[in-house]
C-alpha cells in the first residue's frame, strides 16, 4: 500500500497545514481546525475508548483529547509512518492517548486486547476522512479485529456473570474432596509418550478407527463431554478433564463409570461430578484470584493452569505437563463441520439449520484446510484462547492439529493423524499404569485443621455481613437529597478500611470483583452532570452495591456451613475406624 503513496502538503485558507494523500484530502481545505472540533463533537462519547483511524494532521485527534477526562482514553492507528513523522513528539504528550503506527496487526491485537476488557462494550470506532479511500483493506481489518474482541469480551463477561453463582458452590464444595485428592503436580513429566487430546468437535469420528489401533501405546485424554463419544466406541481415555460448574455438565457424567480412567478437574467444577466418581481424582485451579487462598485453605500447592473459556485448552495444558512426547489434538473443530455442532453420540449434537446460523451468529472463518468453515464467536473466542496459549509453552514444536477440519489455529504445526501416529507412535511401548498409594491420605489431624480453618472463614463472612449491613444504614440516615453528610462519610471510610482485607484473599475476591465492575458500569457518570446528579447517582450506587455484597456473602456463607458439615463426618468417620 505504501509503495504508491503520494503525500501532498497544502495550506488551507485559515493557514493551517493540511494532507493530500493519493488526491484524498484528509482535512477541510477551508478551516480544518473548526472541521475538528465539529468532527470530535458529533463523535466523542463519554466513558469510551476511543480508537481513530488516522491521524491526518493531528487535528481531529487534538480535539478528540481536549474533550476527554480520566474517564476515556484514546488509541489513534494511523498506518502510514510517514504521515506520523515530525507529529509523533507533540501526540505523546497527550495523556491517556496512545499512538499506533504502521501495519503490524498482529501488534495492534495484543494492544487492544487488555482495553477492550477493561471497556466492554463502551468502544468508538471513528474513521478520519477519506481514510477509508486510502488505506480501505487496513482499515476494515483494524475494524473487524475490534469487532471481534468486543464480542468476545462480552462472551466472557456474559459467562463470569451467568456463572459467579455456581463458582461460589463449587468452589466451597470442592475443597472437601480436593483436600484430600492428588496434586496434578505428581504426573509432571510422568509420561514419555504420546498424548492425544480428544474433543468433541464434528471432526473426531473420522479419527476413531485409528485411536483405537494406537489407543494402547499413547495416553488419552477426553475433553469434558467428549467422554461419552469415546466411551460409546469402547474408548475408555486415561483421563478425563472437567472445569464446568453447570448442571448440563453434571448431566453429560451423571451415569459415566470409568473402569481404569481417572478423573482430572478444577476446583470450578461441578461439585457433584466429583462426588459420584468414587476414586481419588487430580485436583487442578484455574483461577488466579484464588490460588493463594486454596493454597492456606488446603495447606497444600495446587497447580495454577493456563488455558481459556474451554475445558479443552486445559486439556491441552495437562498434556503439557503430563509428557515429554508429541502431543496431537483431534476433534478441536471450534467450528460447525458439516453443520454439525459436535461429534456424534456427544449429548449435546445437533445438526445446523439456517435459524441457529442467524440465532447465534454464526460467520465464516477461515478452516483448517484452507476453506471456509461456518463458526461463532464463543468458538472464535476459544480459538483465540488457543492460540494465545500455545505461546506460554516451553517447547510448542512437540503440539500438533490433527483435527483435519474444522478453524484453522494459528502458530500450530497442521499434519494428518495417520502422519502423527507413524512419526510419534511406538507400537512396542506403552505408557506407565498409575497405583492407587501414588500419594498417602490426610490423617484425621489434618482434617481437624482444616475444619479450624474453615470455621475461621465463616467468621470473616460474619464480619462482612455485619459491616455491609452497617454501611446500608448508614446511607440510609443521610438527611440530605443533595450531598453527604461528612460524619456519614467519615464512618463509610472506616467501614471500607474494615472491609478491604477481607475482600483481599479468598472466596470474598471472587465475589467482589464482579460486582463492584458491574455496579460502577452501571452507575457512570453523565455527561455536564449536575451536582444533584453527581449526588443520587453516587447514593444508589453505594447502596446498591453494599446491598449486593450482603446478599452474596449471605450465601456464600451458607456454601461454606455445609462444608463444615462435611467435614465434621468425615473427622467422625475417622474416629469411628481409628
Amino acid at each position: 500500500m505504501e509503495e504508491h503513496l503520494k503525500i501532498v502538503e497544502e495550506c488551507s485558507k485559515s493557514g493551517h497545514r493540511i494532507l493530500k494523500v493519493n488526491s484524498y484530502y484528509l482535512h477541510s481545505k477551508y478551516d480544518p481546525i473548526k472541521e475538528a472540533k465539529k468532527f470530535a463533537n458529533s463523535h466523542f462519547k463519554k466513558n469510551f475508548l476511543h480508537i481513530l483511524f488516522g491521524l491526518g494532521a493531528g487535528y481531529i485527534a487534538e480535539a478528540l483529547y481536549e474533550k476527554m477526562t480520566e474517564d476515556e482514553f484514546l488509541i489513534i492507528v494511523e498506518p502510514f509512518e510517514q504521515i506520523v513523522d515530525g507529529q509523533n513528539e507533540n501526540i505523546q504528550q497527550f495523556e491517556r492517548t496512545l499512538l499506533f503506527k504502521g501495519q503490524n496487526k498482529v501488534h495492534f491485537k495484543q494492544i487492544i486486547e487488555p482495553f477492550v476488557k477493561k471497556f466492554g462494550k463502551r468502544i468508538c470506532f471513528i474513521g478520519s476522512p477519506n481514510y477509508e479511500n486510502i488505506a480501505d483493506t487496513y482499515y476494515r481489518d483494524i475494524l473487524q479485529i475490534v469487532k471481534d474482541f468486543i464480542y468476545m469480551e462480552q462472551v466472557n463477561i456474559n459467562t463470569i456473570n451467568y456463572f459467579s453463582k455456581d463458582w461460589q458452590r463449587n468452589f466451597t464444595f470442592n475443597l472437601f474432596f480436593a483436600f484430600n485428592d492428588y496434586p496434578l503436580k505428581i504426573l509432571e513429566d510422568y509420561f514419555d509418550v504420546p498424548v492425544i487430546v480428544a474433543s468433541g468437535g464434528p471432526s473426531l469420528t473420522k479419527q476413531i478407527p485409528l485411536l483405537k489401533k494406537i489407543r494402547k501405546h499413547v495416553v488419552l485424554i477426553a475433553s469434558g463431554s467428549t467422554i461419552n463419544t469415546l466411551l460409546n466406541y469402547h474408548l475408555e481415555p486415561d483421563f478425563v478433564v472437567t472445569i464446568d460448574g453447570t448442571i448440563r455438565n453434571y448431566e453429560h457424567f451423571e451415569r459415566i463409570k470409568l473402569k481404569h480412567g481417572h478423573m482430572i478437574y478444577s476446583l470450578s467444577n461441578h461439585n457433584d461430578i466429583r462426588k459420584h466418581y468414587h476414586r481419588r481424582a487430580f485436583i487442578f485451579n484455574t483461577n488466579m484470584e484464588v490460588q493463594t487462598y486454596a493454597k492456606k485453605l488446603l495447606d497444600r500447592n495446587i497447580d495454577l493452569l493456563l488455558g481459556g473459556g474451554s475445558v479443552a485448552t486445559y486439556a491441552l495444558s495437562i498434556a503439557n505437563k503430563i509428557t515429554t512426547g508429541s502431543i496431537a489434538l483431534i476433534g478441536q473443530d471450534l467450528a460447525y463441520t458439516d453443520n454439525k455442532s459436535h461429534a456424534e453420540f456427544n449429548k449435546n449434537f445437533k445438526v445446523i439449520n439456517k435459524e441457529d446460523q442467524t440465532k447465534r451468529g454464526m460467520f465464516f472463518t477461515e478452516g483448517y484446510n484452507g476453506d471456509q468453515v461456518l463458526t461463532d464467536y464463543p468458538f472464535f473466542l476459544m480459538k483465540h484462547n488457543f492460540e494465545q496459549l500455545l505461546k506460554t509453552f516451553e517447547h510448542p514444536e512437540r503440539i500438533y492439529n490433527c483435527t483435519e477440519g474444522g478453524v484453522k489455529l494459528e502458530g500450530y504445526q497442521q499434519i494428518p493423524f495417520e502422519q502423527f501416529c507413524k512419526r510419534f507412535v511406538n507400537p512396542k511401548k506403552f505408557p506407565p499404569s498409575l497405583t492407587e498409594d501414588i500419594f498417602s491420605n490426610r490423617t484425621i489431624e489434618e482434617w481437624k485443621e482444616f475444619f479450624a480453618r474453615v470455621k475461621n472463614e465463616i467468621g470473616k463472612h460474619d464480619k462482612i455481613e455485619r459491616l455491609s449491613q452497617e454501611a446500608v444504614l448508614l446511607l440510609k440516615q443521610n438527611r440530605s437529597k443533595t450531598h453527604f453528610d461528612p460524619k456519614i462519610l467519615r464512618k463509610l471510610e472506616k467501614i471500607d478500611e474494615k472491609l478491604k482485607p477481607l475482600f483481599e484473599e479468598g472466596m470474598m475476591s471472587l465475589i467482589v470483583q464482579p460486582i463492584i465492575n458491574e455496579t460502577f458500569h452501571n452507575y457512570l457518570p453523565k455527561e455536564k452532570e449536575s451536582k444533584q446528579e453527581f449526588y443520587e447517582r453516587v447514593f444508589v450506587r453505594s447502596l446498591n452495591l453494599y446491598l449486593r455484597l450482603k446478599a452474596a456473602t449471605t450465601e456464600s456463607k451458607i456454601y461454606f456451613k455445609r462444608l463444615k458439615r462435611m467435614i465434621e463426618t468425615k473427622i467422625k468417620l475417622l474416629d469411628n475406624e481409628g
